[in-house]
This record gives structure tokens, sequence and C-alpha cells, in this order.
């Protein structure tokens, strides 16, 4: 049994009254798989005293094991197994990450001048999803407004109409992977490429996103609903038994990306149904 949680999930598990036996009855059944999105917003949390906690229960629970890596890399990553024809692709390798493998075995030795880097490349990236989903909102409404029977009633129904354009779909994976190897991916090739669930998973995040922000004519709102680091995380999906989060936003998202996930059975949870369960499910 492999646990990935959520940062919101390790925030609640770092204030449970009951942490330390969870944690034993966790590490009893499996294993746990720290992500780097989970150092990277505990570094991101501005009071020192509760950030250098937050970082060594998240040392507790890998255990000695590296974060995987941010769920972007981890497609290229499988990409270039791909082109390699190799067997496997490993997931928590990429070099970029040092400075978070130190934070998460040494936090005395993570400076500002890190923790800023950290902290800019998760706003600017935040800031482009949102531009990405949310940026043709005004195009969007003012078709919908003309024609109100074309807009999806269900945030399925935008999935599957992005699904059913297959052409889209190759042009957009064919450009990622031919960048990332040098090499041109066939339509024969593209088939089997996506048998892996982590593409259309990392694709139709934004998808989703887009029905949210930028489709939806209520509760459109950023702060109502699942952002990049949140939505990001459907490729860990395919990487763990139990996904567990406190954030309700990203909780609905993913529950309904884990259906692409034909890799594994997981189960997408909330923490306080995680927890109530843990000892008979765990």
């Amino acid at each position: 049994m492999i646990y990935c949680f959520d940062t919101s999930a390790i925030n609640r598990l770092l204030d449970d009254l009951e942490r330390e036996p969870i944690i034993k009855a966790i590490l009893s059944v499996g294993s746990f798989r720290i992500t780097a999105y989970n150092v990277i917003e505990a570094v991101k949390t501005t009071e020192a005293n509760r950030r250098t906690r937050l970082i060594e229960l998240m040392r507790q629970l890998a255990n000695g094991t590296r974060p995987l890596d941010r769920p972007n890399t981890i497609l290229l990553t499988y990409a270039e197994a791909h082109a390699a024809r190799a067997g496997a692709a490993r997931v928590n390798v990429d070099e970029n990450l040092e400075g978070l493998w130190i934070a998460l075995n040494e936090p005395a030795l993570l400076d500002q001048e890190a923790k800023d880097e950290v902290l800019a490349w998760a706003k600017e990236w935040e800031d482009d999803f949102s531009e990405t989903v949310a940026g043709d909102r005004d195009q969007f409404q003012s078709l919908f407004r003309k024609a109100p029977h074309e807009r999806p009633k269900t945030t399925a129904s935008t999935l599957r109409a992005y699904l059913s354009n297959k052409d889209e779909c190759y042009s957009l994976i064919r450009d990622v992977y031919t960048r990332q190897t040098g090499k041109q991916l066939t339509n024969s090739e593209y088939g089997v490429l996506v048998r892996e669930p982590v593409w259309p998973l990392y694709f139709l995040g934004y998808a989703y996103a887009i029905h949210q922000r930028g489709i939806k004519d209520e509760s459109f709102a950023k702060k109502r609903n699942a952002g990049a680091i949140d939505l990001g995380q459907a490729v860990y999906l395919t990487l763990c038994d139990r996904f567990v989060t406190d954030d309700r936003a990203q909780y609905r998202g993913l529950r309904l990306l884990n259906v692409l996930n034909s890799k594994r059975r997981t189960k997408v949870m909330r923490y306080d149904t995680f927890r109530s369960r843990l000892f008979v499910f765990a």
C-alpha cells in the first residue's frame, strides 16, 4: 500500500493529536511517497517553526526515499523512456530538485535565496496556469450568451469534448515529445505512449480547470477552484494506492480525473475519511 498526501493533508496530520499512531499505522502496512510539491509548499510556509516541523514530518514519512519529481518532469521522463525503448522510468531522480532533497534532510541548510527561488517558481507557474485556463473566459462567455445550448452542462462533458478531439491531443503531445527527445512521434507510437495514463491525467487537468474557470457561469473564482499544483498532482494518482487531501476543490477535481487512471485502482480521499478508515482499510 503506497500513500501520497497533498500538503493540506500533511498539515492536518501535523496538527493531529493522534499523529504518531497514524504514522505508525501507515508505515506498518505500506510506504509513503513525499512529492516535490509537498516540499515546495512546505518551503512556502511563512512561519519558520511550522515550516521546520512540516519538513521534519515529511522527512519522517519519506523514510529515506527521495521525493517524487514534479508532474511535468515525470511526463518528460516517460517520453524519454519511450523514445529509448526502456522498460521503466525513474520518477524521483530530477537533478534540479537536489535542493529539495537537501531541504528534506537538512532543513537548516535551506537559505533565503533557495526559498525565494522556490517561491518565484511556484508563483510563476500558478500565474501561467491561471492565464491559460481563465484567460479566454470573456470569449467563452460571449459565445455562450449567443448560443446558450453550446455551453457544456458538466465538467465531464468538457473532458469528453477534449478527449474526442484526437488530432489536437496528438498534436499537443507530439510537440512535447519531440522537444524533449528530438524524435518524431508517429500516430501508431502515440497510441502506445498514451496507454500510460499520466498523459491524459496531466493535460485533462488543464481541461478541467478551463471548465471551472472559463466555461462555468458561476463559482468560477480562482480562490474557489483547484489550481496548478492541485490538479498537476493527478499524475501522482498512477504512483500510489491512496491519495489524501484536505482541500475540497482538489478532492473534487482529482476524483473526476481519477476515472482516467487505468494504471491502478487508486482511491482519492479527504483527510477525515482517511483517518476514520485507516485501521479498517489500511
